[in-house]
């Protein structure tokens, strides 16, 4: 009950304050935009000269799916693994430590409080403008696609902030996590789908994709697909698989980790 009321605290208000100073909200819409945007077009482009197929695949489909990659990442939560790294550098982690709330889970719900605001608003609008343009891919007129969407949604919320938050915790002994970080976010990027899309990998890739926490951390991607129908049950077993495999390899870096800090902290 605590850390329910810790985390409706702390996600009430950090939304508050981006609505107030809304400077997140326009970088990350131009990020969008200049990212996401660029990229449509260009399949656009591409899947144009190819008579609007590739590989038996059309162009809604990637559209929908890339979109989904760039609306999720706006939630931020791979900023998680540096945000720790600065807590163990600066020394804040022994305060935060000594509080009586879990230091994991503060993380946590500051993270998804912190890009809440940016994700709902981008996330709408995007929808709603793409919709306009090219309308919505069969998919998503499923009644099985809002509930295993969801689902599925949280689970790569959930899937991220573990595997981001291992690479940070990495910081307690190596300080500077930014090439770890560096090697685990393009390899996310890359099995998510963000520059190529994902019904364009070859077939062992795309098993990798599946399969791995790589890939899992972003299935949203998959969800707009027509597989998505025969694919939801097996994504949510893979999903759950690494959190609960992740969620125990996390925390037991994290008692290992609040343990130095006892040590060599005092």
């Amino acid at each position: 009950m605590k850390e329910f009321r810790l985390a409706k605290k702390i996600i009430a208000t950090l939304v508050k304050d981006r609505i107030k100073y809304p400077g997140r909200l326009v970088m990350d819409t131009f990020i969008m935009v200049s990212r996401c945007g660029i990229l449509l077009i260009l399949y656009w482009y591409v899947f144009k000269i190819n008579n609007g197929a590739i590989n038996g695949t059309k162009y809604i489909f990637i559209a929908w799916s890339a979109f989904l990659y760039f609306a999720f990442s706006t939630l931020r939560l791979r900023d998680i693994s540096r945000l720790i790294m600065q807590d163990v550098q600066s020394g804040n982690v022994e305060i935060l430590f000594s509080k009586p709330v879990s230091y994991f889970w503060y993380r946590v719900w500051w993270q998804i409080g912190s890009g809440l605001y940016s994700f709902l608003v981008i996330g709408l609008l995007g929808t709603i403008v793409l919709f306009l343009i090219i309308g919505f891919p069969q998919a998503i007129s499923l009644n099985l696609f809002l509930p295993t969407f969801l689902f599925i949604f949280i689970g790569s919320v959930f899937l991220s902030l573990i595997l981001y938050s291992i690479v940070g915790f990495m910081a307690f002994w190596i300080q500077d996590i930014n090439p770890i970080f560096w090697i685990v976010d393009k390899t996310v990027m890359i099995l998510g789908g963000s520059y190529l899309p994902l019904a364009l990998f070859p077939g062992f890739m795309y098993k990798i994709a599946l399969y791995s926490p790589f890939g899992a951390a972003q299935f949203i991607t998959h969800t707009v697909y027509q597989s998505w129908q025969g694919e939801w049950l097996l994504a949510g077993a893979v999903q759950a698989f690494w959190i609960l495999a992740l969620g125990i390899t996390s925390y037991l870096i994290f008692i290992k980790a609040r343990q130095k800090v006892s040590i060599n902290g005092g």
